[in-house]
């Protein structure tokens, strides 16, 4: 053989070694693995530090964004520096305000399962912490309750609000049975340790809605309590339930909980899009409101960053009295209603009732509270439960909206059937039915 083909056979295997281990590199957290394009808050869903490229994911792919910024940060060519507060805002996994050798343990701990403590953006735009892997004895605040069957886990649950078995008794199976934290929204620093002192509860999820702002963190920080149990204040309501979804998952130190939610979530959302895009140039300006009781005086419109009408903005306009508003605007009288509603109306509700009731409910509030007004005469009152709308169920919901609003485009039985899909994979409820309970059916609104 002459020295050519040896050469070529030595260069060969050369590049052969250099292949594999390139490929090592890339398979153990390597630059290969970095996203150099890096990621804002704005586009990322699972907003826990360590998540360094910013993907739904933690796994050995932030290791390697984590090295390659300490390396490239190391180098004495100021120009190979990576701004990393701004590209990689989640590598710095220990929060202390650099990105080292110690980011990349904190996240090969939470990798492998290990105790550590996970730092996380919350959904009051707060950096705040759990004890990684957080318990899988939850208690919950009955309106966030529902990411647990989101991701198959309802089965954590053991300790809940007291306003929880008088609302969800019908919904979730066994809820008259838990040990209570306390009043809703005001439950205490003291509640909570005498459920964890008792071995009821290791990990405490907030409702994250409405008016309230981390009302009980830093209370659980001084007193200590932080430390020892897990306090969860992640999205529950709107198209940012999946960061919720999949943070929660995360925390629970099992990712492949959120995988067949995130599938269904992340299909209906592409939906949804087609929906918009079909409605964009006659989207109709609606006016939202709640129906809880029977009492006039309680009429009250939803604002369009409310928390539970969040999902409503994908398929409507709101009235413009009504946009940007985070809370109810109380009408007050079936009059100031009349002339705030020109055109249609959507109403929502919260069952009290058993499910095959929903109907006769609903007719009987609308007819109690709605009966003079131009919309429920002329058949232009359109009403969905409360379960589905603002939660993980809310694309769904959006779906049924769009076909009582834009029935010339969608059909409601489609619709239906796309409602009965999440309630066949993600519903507690055995046998729970799309066609009954969920969304008004009486005469005149069906198709």
């Amino acid at each position: 053989m002459n020295t050519k083909a040896i050469y070529a056979i030595v260069a060969v295997a050369i590049i052969a070694i250099a292949a594999v281990a390139v490929f090592a590199l890339t398979n153990n957290g390597g630059e290969k693995d970095v996203d150099h394009t890096g990621k804002s808050f704005a586009d990322t869903r699972l907003r826990i530090y360590g998540n360094a490229n910013g993907d739904d994911v933690i796994d050995k792919t932030d290791v390697g964004v984590i090295n390659w910024i300490i390396s490239s940060n190391a180098d004495s060519d100021a120009s190979k520096h990576v701004d990393w507060k701004n590209l990689y805002p989640l590598a710095d996994a220990n929060y202390d305000g650099k990105v080292n050798d110690s980011d990349a343990k904190v996240v090969q701990d939470i990798i492998d399962k290990k105790s550590v403590r996970m730092y996380y953006f919350n959904k009051y735009e707060r950096v705040t912490y759990v004890n990684y892997p957080i318990s899988d004895k939850i208690g919950a605040e009955y309106l966030v309750m529902q990411l647990l069957p989101a991701i198959k886990s309802y089965g954590m649950l053991k300790a809940v609000d007291d306003t929880t078995p008088s609302i969800y008794n019908n919904i979730y199976p066994g809820v008259d049975k838990m040990p209570v934290m306390g009043t809703w929204r005001e439950i205490t620093i003291e509640s909570l340790t005498d459920l964890y002192n008792k071995g009821v509860i290791g990990t405490f999820l907030q409702w994250t809605g409405g008016q309230n702002v981390d009302y009980i963190w830093d209370k659980a920080e001084q007193s200590g309590l932080a430390d020892k149990m897990s306090f969860v204040i992640v999205p529950c309501q709107g198209p940012d339930v999946i960061q919720g979804v999949l943070e929660l998952a995360c925390m629970l130190g099992d990712q492949s909980l959120s995988d067949d939610y995130k599938k269904w979530y992340d299909k209906v959302m592409d939906e949804l899009s087609a929906i918009e895009k079909k409605i964009s140039t006659g989207k109709k300006t609606v006016t939202a409101v709640r129906c809880y009781n029977k009492n006039v005086s309680s009429i009250a419109a939803f604002g369009s960053n409310q928390g539970p009408a969040l999902w409503f903005n994908k398929v409507i306009n709101f009235q413009p009295d009504y946009v940007g508003k985070t809370n109810f605007t109380n009408i007050g009288s079936v009059e100031n209603f009349a002339s705030s509603a020109t055109d249609e109306v959507i109403v929502m509700f919260q069952k009290n009732c058993e499910w095959s009731e929903f109907n006769d409910m609903v007719d009987e509030y609308l007819t109690a509270v709605y009966k003079e007004t131009e919309q429920f005469k002329h058949e232009r009152m359109y009403a969905i439960d409360f379960e589905i709308m603002p939660f993980a169920a809310g694309p769904a919901g959006c779906y049924i909206l769009a076909a009582h609003l834009y029935p010339e485009l969608f059909k409601l039985d489609d619709a239906l059937n796309f409602l009965q899909v999440y309630l066949d994979d993600f519903a507690v409820r055995k046998g729970a039915d799309a066609r009954q309970g969920y969304t008004y059916t009486g005469p005149g609104y069906s198709s």
